[in-house]
């Protein structure tokens, strides 16, 4: 018997509006301390709701559609820049992100539809990760002065998956438009 190809999925939201500036700070921070390749090309993101699964990708597709039917594109607002360093993980930058009630309901629709597992959720818009300490501490004054104070709306959320326990970056499933 063939066993079941497991998949790690992905709810993401992936601001247009704010990719350039996003891409432009990747860059500068890049020339500084040089960064792996698939950090350079990652999309800028705000996680919402992760999980696995071995089912069919259709099924997953037809809940993601059903879930988010009815939702409302939103303002989404951003507040400065932080990075998250710990002794036993590599470095990671980011823009905080303003919780609004939009963004929970959102994350709890997701959670209830899918395994209902339940996660901490503190929404930020991941632009960077990866970075070894040493490197890190090269940047990290100039990271945690960036001035991050705009938003945006968000009008789509994004299915990506990637087979389980690889270090593939995630494939796009489907792009899916909210209301309004």
């Amino acid at each position: 018997m063939f066993d079941a190809i497991s998949y790690e999925y992905q709810f993401v939201i992936s601001p247009r509006d704010v990719e350039a500036d996003m891409r432009n700070v990747k860059q500068q921070v890049h020339e500084l301390i040089r960064f792996p390749g698939h950090v350079l090309k990652s999309i800028p993101h705000i996680a919402l709701y992760y999980f696995y699964s071995t089912g069919d990708v259709d099924t997953i597709l037809k809940k993601s559609l059903h879930t988010l039917s009815g939702i409302k594109s939103f303002q989404v607002k951003l507040d400065g820049s932080r990075a998250f360093a710990s002794e036993q993980y590599d470095r990671s930058m980011y823009i905080k992100v303003e919780n609004s009630e939009e963004l929970l309901n959102l994350h709890r629709a997701l959670q209830m539809t899918f395994y209902k597992q339940e996660q901490y959720f503190s929404p930020v818009l991941a632009f960077a990760s990866g970075m070894k300490a040493d490197r890190f501490l090269l940047i990290e004054s100039e990271v945690l002065n960036l001035e991050f104070s705009e938003g945006f709306d968000c009008q789509q959320v994004t299915l990506l998956r990637r087979r389980l326990g690889e270090e593939s970056p995630f494939e796009r499933v489907r792009t899916i438009n909210l209301e309004g």
